[in-house]
C-alpha cells in the first residue's frame, strides 16, 4: 500500500468515526447556495461553477475545494486541458481548519467560439508533499456549462444604425508659428538697422573712386609688365603670359563679356559677331596664338617675338580704347 492511499484510508476512518458519534453521516464542506457540486472520485474534494449558464465572452468561475491529508497539498496542473473554454486567471490559498489543510482552487473562465451545451474538461490536481514528492493525480469530474449569445432574450435584435461623424477638433498652432516668425524676423531686422553705422555706407560710397575704363587697366597692366623688365630676367614665359592676359581681360571689359575662359577660337568668334570699329582681328589670332604656344607648348620666344607682341597690344587697345565724344557746336567750354 502507498502512502497515498494509507493517508487517504485514514481520513476516511477518521470521518466515518466522527458520524457514527454523532448518529448522521458525515458530508463534505458545502458548496455556494444554488449551484449543485459534483463530487470528485478523492474523498474531500469538490468542484463547482458559481453558474451553469453564462452568455458568450462571459467571464465565470470554477471552484475545487480539497480536503488533502496531512503534509500533502494539491495543486492544479499550470496549463490545464480546458476544451472550449479560455483561463483568464487563477487564484489558490490554503489554510488549516480543524488539523486539517483546506485549499481552495478559483479558475476564472469564459468561452469565446462555441454556443450550446459544453463542459469543462475534468481537471487533475496534482499531489505534493513536504519532501518534493508528488503521487498519482487527483482527476476532478467534468462540469457542464451551457453557452448562450449574447442576443439570447432580445426581442427581435437589429443592429443600430451607422452614427454620423464626430467632429475631431485638433489644435491648430501655425498661425502662432507664422506669428512667431515675424516677430523674430522683424525683431532681427530692427537689431541690425541699431547696430549698424549710420551714415557709414553713404560715406563709403563717396569714398568710392569713379570706375575706371577698360583701356586704362589694360594700359596700366602693360606698363607693369615694361616696368618689371621681365626680359633682361629670362622670363620670357612670363612676359607673354601677363601680355595675353592683359588684352584677354581689355577686350572683355571692352565689350561686355568674359574672355579670360576662352580658346583663341572662341574668343575671335565672340569678337566676330560684335560691333568692334578698330579691331584687327588678324593680328589680334597671331599674338593670341603665339602666347598660347608659349603657355601650353613651352615654345621659347626670343626678345623680338616679346617686343613685338607687345607693341601689338599697345595697338590694338589704343584702337580700341573708347574714345571721349566731341563737344556740340555752341555748347559752352
Amino acid at each position: 500500500m502507498t502512502r497515498r492511499s494509507l493517508s487517504a484510508a485514514l481520513a476516511a476512518i477518521a470521518v466515518l468515526s466522527a458520524g457514527a458519534a454523532s448518529g448522521q453521516p458525515a458530508a463534505p464542506a458545502p458548496p455556494d447556495a444554488g449551484v449543485p457540486a459534483a463530487e470528485a472520485p478523492a474523498a474531500g474534494a469538490t468542484v463547482q461553477a458559481d453558474r451553469q449558464e453564462v452568455r458568450l465572452g462571459e467571464p465565470f468561475t470554477v471552484r475545487i475545494q480539497v480536503r488533502g491529508a496531512e503534509g500533502q497539498s494539491l495543486h492544479l496542473e499550470p496549463d490545464p486541458e480546458l476544451g472550449a473554454f479560455v483561463e483568464l486567471g487563477r487564484e489558490e490559498r490554503s489554510e488549516r481548519v480543524g488539523g486539517h489543510t483546506v485549499q481552495w482552487i478559483e479558475l476564472k473562465l469564459a468561452a469565446f467560439e462555441q454556443l450550446g451545451q459544453l463542459q469543462v474538461p475534468a481537471l487533475r490536481l496534482v499531489p505534493r508533499d513536504a519532501d518534493g514528492g508528488a503521487g498519482e493525480p487527483l482527476e476532478l469530474p467534468p462540469l457542464p456549462i451551457k453557452v448562450v449569445s449574447v442576443l439570447e432574450g432580445v426581442d427581435q435584435p437589429t443592429p443600430r444604425d451607422i452614427a454620423g461623424p464626430v467632429p475631431v477638433r485638433v489644435p491648430d498652432f501655425r498661425l502662432l508659428v507664422w506669428a512667431g516668425l515675424l516677430l523674430l524676423f522683424a525683431g532681427l531686422a530692427l537689431a541690425v538697422w541699431r547696430l549698424r553705422p549710420h551714415g557709414r555706407a553713404e560715406e563709403l560710397l563717396e569714398e568710392l573712386p569713379p570706375p575706371r575704363l577698360a583701356h586704362e587697366i589694360a594700359l596700366q597692366k602693360l606698363q607693369a609688365v615694361v616696368a618689371d623688365d621681365l626680359l633682361r630676367q629670362g622670363k620670357q614665359h612670363e612676359f607673354f603670359v601677363r601680355v595675353s592676359e592683359a588684352v584677354r581681360e581689355y577686350l572683355g571689359n571692352r565689350y561686355g563679356f568674359f574672355a579670360l575662359d576662352l580658346t583663341t577660337r572662341e574668343l575671335s568668334e565672340e569678337l566676330r559677331d560684335r560691333i568692334a570699329p578698330g579691331l584687327d582681328l588678324a593680328s589680334l589670332s597671331r599674338l593670341l596664338e603665339e602666347a598660347d604656344l608659349v603657355k601650353f607648348a613651352r615654345l621659347q620666344p626670343g626678345d623680338a617675338e616679346c617686343s613685338s607682341a607687345i607693341n601689338t597690344a599697345f595697338q590694338l587697345i589704343e584702337a580700341t580704347r573708347v574714345r571721349p565724344e566731341p563737344a556740340a557746336e555752341g555748347a559752352p567750354a
